[in-house]
């Protein structure tokens, strides 16, 4: 399954800076067809260089798999920080980086990830030009992301029987940048909410019901889980309890083993690879390095509408795929072959065939 790829097949570190309180890699593609590798800037307390090597190279797979799924016109990587304290490094963190992708030219460009804000991408932008993170514009990354997620369920729901569509119960896991606005979004769409977050405070959000962290939340009785946390959420004994219809996932790898994944499908349960539902941040990229025009002069709202409308036709094409039988690899490399060699990004305006 995608979001557990062993390949990392023309996967390399680009740069890289070592220290005891601070290690930064850039992992990614080395440049081909003129395109640069994207992903974001994820700083965690990683216990050694090695652990962190490793979850760049398969969260820079992941965002191979993404890029060539919607022809964003970018390659696949990844910047991921080590440090000790993660909090209290955000300064050495931006200014190690900008050097390091100053020292690429335009290979790599990145933006937000877990631990870093858009003030941190306002203050690296400062440094260095390599930063697409919607930046001094209303448009939202993690918003596009959150549209992108209900494009998702919205293909989900018109794939089932017309007596199935009711609108049931969904299960947010994770109630951050993303995760927050997938609920509210929700909430006004009329599905009923739970909400899980490590932080109470955080899962706290208006006509949501809000869960104990704590708790064994996967025996809840909900239809729909969509995961907005971390990596490896779901294990074998939560995918061996879990009773729902499907999982629609906003967060990378929400798997910690490939075997999850099938566990889930010999129950009928439907889950959407990752690479599908949570690209809404790099196509909301695509648009804004290819055409610049239309990303400075077009409302977030027509941004979010053409992110929900592609991860919508994605997520159809692999529902129907997937009901004739093809597995789930197969799936994605015929999509990929579909695709428009013009970046995504051109097509928002029309300009792209």
């Amino acid at each position: 399954m995608l979001n557990m790829i062993s390949s990392q097949k023309g996967l390399c570190i680009l740069a890289e800076h070592k220290s005891d309180d601070l290690s930064v890699f850039i992992v990614g593609e080395k440049i081909h067809d003129n395109k640069p590798a994207n992903g974001g800037l994820r700083l965690l307390c990683y216990s050694s260089d090695a652990e962190c090597i490793n979850d760049g190279l398969r969260l820079a797979s992941l965002m191979k798999y993404k890029h060539d799924i919607y022809s964003t016109g970018f390659s696949g990587g990844k910047v991921v920080a080590r440090a000790k304290n993660p909090l209290l490094i955000k300064q050495k963190l931006i200014t190690i980086t900008a050097a390091l992708l100053e020292s690429l030219d335009g290979q790599m460009i990145t933006g937000c990830d877990l631990n870093t804000t858009i003030n941190d991408m306002e203050q690296l932008q400062q440094l260095t030009p390599h930063v697409l993170a919607a930046v001094g514009s209303d448009i939202d990354a993690s918003t596009a992301t959150a549209y992108g997620v209900i494009g998702a369920l919205d293909a989900y729901q018109k794939s089932l029987k017309n007596q199935n569509r009711k609108k049931k119960t969904v299960l947010v896991h994770g109630c951050g940048a993303v995760g927050h606005v997938v609920a509210k979004l929700l909430l006004e769409m009329s599905w009923k909410v739970l909400t899980v977050d490590i932080d109470p405070v955080k899962s706290n959000i208006d006509g949501a019901l809000a869960l104990d962290p704590t708790s064994e939340w996967w025996k809840e009785d909900f239809d729909v889980l969509i995961p907005c946390s971390i990596s490896g959420l779901i294990d074998e004994n939560i995918a061996r309890q879990l009773r729902v219809k499907a999982v629609i996932p906003a967060a990378n790898a929400p798997f910690s083993l490939p075997s999850n994944i099938n566990i889930l499908w010999e129950k009928n349960i439907v889950v959407i690879p990752d690479p599908i539902v949570n690209a809404g941040a790099v196509i909301a990229d695509s648009i804004e390095l290819f055409d610049p025009d239309s990303w400075n002069n077009s409302n977030p709202d027509e941004i979010y509408k053409f992110v929900k409308a592609c991860v919508f036709d994605n997520t159809s094409i692999f529902l129907n795929l997937k009901e004739k039988g093809l597995s789930v690899e197969t799936i994605i490399e015929k999509i990929i072959e579909m695709k428009s060699s013009q970046p995504i990004g051109l097509k928002f305006s029309g300009r792209g065939k």
